[in-house]
Order: structure tokens, then sequence, then C-alpha cells
């Protein structure tokens, strides 16, 4: 089946989840609620198996704002330390998973604020060579291939990646938390302290800035 660039586009824009994840996702229990008591009561041990179950997730999210594993390691290991000073302010009016991803997602985005005015990322990604750049290239110019294997190709996943760490803060936390991470439109409004609409508004923009930027790659 022949896919004309436009619907190349579409396709891979409503499914960055599965371009950037490569089928992986990760399960997350939310009944959090007896854990979460305990830990109110100076219980470490309950604080220590919330860290083990949501780990992985807060270091996904971390990394998917400052591009780099150290700094990624760091800052889950902040949003941890942050969720255990202040877990005398969660009321519970809304899920725990909610109240901490609201903290990584907040900290993430100070985070590559700070980074970006270091010049942290200016230089990021220079080692690549002009004849890897040209492979992709090439590689995007089968438009031949089927919805399946198009999505699955590496060279995809990697332009998809890039344009993603693109975009301005507002925008990446969106995409972030709604297409890479599964949140609902209600649990990121309550994160982002957003109306729900302006949430769908904004991946809305998101998404076509992430159009746009592999319009640039896959022409």
């Amino acid at each position: 089946m022949t896919l004309d660039l436009e619907t190349i586009l579409n396709i891979v824009c409503l499914t960055i989840a599965s371009v950037v994840l490569s089928g992986h996702s990760v399960s997350v229990n939310d009944d959090d609620e007896e854990l979460v008591k305990r830990c109110a009561k100076g219980d470490r041990e309950a604080f220590n198996r919330l860290v083990l179950k949501y780990q992985k997730k807060v270091f996904s999210v971390a990394y998917r704002f400052v591009g780099d594993q150290e700094e990624a390691n760091d800052l889950a290991q902040e949003v941890f330390m942050a969720a255990y000073q202040n877990l005398k302010n969660f009321r519970g009016d809304s899920k725990f998973s909610t109240w901490l991803f609201q903290i990584a997602t907040n900290r993430g985005k100070n985070r590559f604020k700070y980074l970006k005015r270091r010049g942290f990322f200016t230089n990021k990604g220079s080692s690549e060579t002009d004849e890897e750049g040209d492979y992709s290239q090439r590689a995007f110019a089968d438009h031949s291939a089927g919805p399946e294997e198009l999505l699955s190709s590496n060279q995809v996943r990697k332009a998809v990646g890039e344009a993603i760490d693109e975009l301005e803060p507002d925008h990446r936390e969106i995409v972030i938390l709604r297409d890479i991470e599964g949140f609902s439109y209600e649990e990121i409004a309550r994160m982002l302290n957003l109306p729900e609409g302006t949430t769908k508004s904004r991946l809305h923009r998101a998404r076509m800035v992430v159009k746009e930027k592999l319009k640039k790659v896959l022409s």
C-alpha cells in the first residue's frame, strides 16, 4: 500500500506513544490510598513501596524533559524527595499518581529551562555524522512501506523523539503526559491547573508542531 506524505504524518502524530515507546507500556495501579495514609504517619517502608511502584514512569517523564539519563536520574530523585517532603499537603482531592506527576511535570519543565539557559542542549547530538543523517533521509523517502512497518522504523522513532524534544515546554509537557504516558485529559488538567478544553486545544497545537517538524524531515 502506498501512502502519501500527509497520511504518513497524520498516522505518526496520532500514534506518538506507539512510535516513541515501540510497544513498551507501563501499567499503573492507582489504589494507593492505604500506602499514602501509612506514609503520612511516618512509615518509610510504605513510601519506598510507592517509589518502587512509580520510579520507572517518573524516570520516563523526567527523561522526556531533559533527554539525558544522568540528569533524568537526578530529576526523578528530586521528584520523590519533594513528594515525601510535601506529602502532608496531599489532600486526596485527586489520585496520588496525578499529584506525583504534577510534581514531576513542574520539576521537569523547570529543569529543562535551567539546562537550556546553561547551554546544555546546544551541542547535544553534534556527534552524529552527516552519513547517518543521509541514511535517515533515504529511509524516510520510501513512502511505500505499510503503516505498521513505517511506525516501527528506528528512523521514524528518532525523528518523532527529536521533534518532541524541540517543542516549547508548555507543548512538550502535554505530549509527554497524554501521548506518551497516557494520562486522561481530566488528569492532565488537574496536573497543569488548566481547563480541560485548554488541555485538548494545547495538545492539538503541539501535535501540529510535531507534524510540521516531521514534514521537513520526511519531505
